[in-house]
């Protein structure tokens, strides 16, 4: 009987000792509250806001569809990252692609963007990427 418990304390402290996955550790952070979004403005060749249909953003890496707000404060200016995307993207930065339709001529217009994120950054960064896209 003896023999048998210490197989089982034996088991026990293996199956406590194992884990999944490294735990992420990250450096103690003073992080602001404030709520930070990349934003692209679309304009005409005049350089006027224009509003787009059919707005997507992707994240190449992963190939998952990013969730932008289309409900736009300023015309023509539409949300390629926020901090709800925070830990869907990676430290260094992943290729974003923009997509979208010009509603006059139904041409279909693309951008790239790299963005910065991650479980242990504050707040998303555009890396690179344009300010306005001219459809």
């Amino acid at each position: 009987m003896k023999r048998l418990q210490n197989i089982f304390l034996i088991l026990c402290l293996f199956l406590v000792s194992c884990s999944s996955s490294d735990p992420i550790v990250c450096e103690d952070r003073a992080c602001t509250m404030e709520f930070r979004m990349v934003t692209v403005k679309f304009i005409d060749d005049s350089g006027n806001a224009q509003i787009v249909k059919d707005y997507s953003t992707v994240n190449k890496r992963t190939g998952r569809s990013m969730t932008p707000n289309t409900d736009m404060v300023v015309q023509g200016l539409y949300v390629v990252a926020s901090d709800a995307d925070l830990k869907e993207l990676s430290e260094k930065g992943d290729i974003v692609l923009v997509s979208a339709t010009n509603p006059k001529n139904n041409t279909k217009i693309q951008a790239e963007f790299v963005i910065g994120g991650g479980l242990c950054i504050c707040h998303v960064s555009k890396i690179s990427g344009p300010e306005t896209i001219k459809i």
